[in-house]
């Protein structure tokens, strides 16, 4: 485990694009986060999710459901780097916005098998909208909807499509200055 997690720290160094694309060729991924655009709101949240009072402001209280988030993927065994994401919160509603957050890539390194599960759990509990899931090989990845908006709606999927490395979209990661989506071709 030690020497997997020091393989990890290292990737985390040196971060790329073609290095991502090798996880995604080697193991199943995702991309999450602990972000919201009003953390306090819960009215859209799954019973049992993390709950967060007025107070700090959201800047402070959204670094802090990250560093969790962070913590417990690592305690999983996930490899976790930052990403910057980019989304419509609220998607084909009249509050639709534009997003950019600070994201997750998680790479399921020891191939465990209640991965999605995990993901899926932890997307519930940090009330996302959705999380996306990329299965081995960076095709049929698909947006999971982990509480009570509208879309994708709870418990639903929506196809992204597979890797597209370089291309911008909609809904877009960055890692370092380049872009990735996922797309149907």
């Amino acid at each position: 485990m030690k020497q997997l997690m020091e393989s990890w720290n290292r990737y985390i160094n040196e971060s790329s694009l073609s290095r991502t694309h090798q996880h995604l060729m080697e193991h199943d991924c995702a991309i999450i986060t602990g972000y919201r655009g009003d953390p306090t709101d819960n009215s859209k949240c799954a019973v049992g999710s993390r709950v967060d009072q007025p107070g700090p402001k959201p800047i402070e209280i959204n670094k802090d459901r990250n560093a969790e988030l962070i913590e417990k993927l690592r305690g999983m065994g996930y490899g976790v780097t930052s990403v910057l994401g980019s989304y419509v919160e609220d998607y084909m509603q009249d509050t639709a916005r534009e997003v950019k957050e600070a994201s997750l890539f998680v790479v399921n390194l020891n191939d465990d098998s209640g991965f999605f599960a995990q993901i899926e759990n932890l997307g519930q509990y940090f009330c996302q909208d959705s999380v996306l899931m990329i299965p081995q090989g960076g095709k049929g990845a698909y947006l999971l909807g982990t509480n009570n908006s509208s879309f994708p709606g709870f418990g639903q999927k929506a196809e992204t499509g597979d890797f597209a490395g370089g291309e911008e979209g909609e809904f877009m990661t960055r890692v370092g200055d380049r872009p990735l989506v996922f797309r149907e071709k």
